[in-house]
């Protein structure tokens, strides 16, 4: 999900159609917010639209460039972009890293190159926070509710328990807290 805004008005862009209707159920009754669905990497919005965008988890993926050039497209000179992104603690990471990774249709960029990666786009970082120590607590909320589920949500939902299941195991019992992070980043947009 993006949330994008524009001279007060707020767009959220979501790019399935089950993340539309949940949104749009959500905000109802609230009239400035928008909800449209459409490609990350191919938005329908002029060139410089927005003031602010906040994206989470748009460059830990494989069509990273693509998704970028569109914020920049789409981003006035001088806007300003909140980012949460995935990354990679260390290197070499492990196998039942990647495979968490590839999963989840991650490529993380590896902590400390973050920031040059955005510099070298024509950012400016304003702010960037390591909050990879929050993952522990989302992750012992996935592994709760795993726990919680009931025989027939695991049934219905077979493949995404499983998954909930592998991912939080492999970040609280076998190390994966020492790769995978978290880092939010401020950033400003030069050019």
């Amino acid at each position: 999900m993006r949330l994008l805004e524009h001279y007060g008005e707020v767009t959220i862009i979501v790019n399935e159609y089950d993340s539309l209707m949940q949104c749009k159920m959500n905000l109802k009754d609230e009239k400035k917010i928008k909800v449209k669905m459409m490609d990350y990497a191919h938005s329908d919005f002029e060139d410089k639209y927005f003031d602010l965008i906040y994206a989470q988890g748009s460059i830990s993926v494989p069509d990273k460039k693509e998704k970028l050039k569109e914020i920049k497209r789409i981003l006035k000179i001088n806007g300003v972009v909140s980012a949460g992104e995935i990354v990679s603690l260390r290197e070499p990471v492990p196998d039942f890293v990647k495979d968490i990774w590839e999963r989840s249709g991650l490529e993380p960029i590896a902590s400390p190159q973050i920031r040059k990666y955005f510099e070298r786009k024509g950012f400016e970082i304003i702010s960037e926070e390591d909050l990879s120590a929050t993952l522990k607590d989302f992750y012992e909320k996935v592994r709760y509710i795993v726990l919680k589920a009931s025989k027939e949500e695991k049934e219905e939902e077979k493949k995404l328990y499983a998954r909930m299941k592998h991912e939080s195991n492999a970040y609280l019992k076998l190390g994966g807290d020492k790769y995978i992070g978290f880092k939010s980043l401020i950033m400003r947009k030069l050019n």
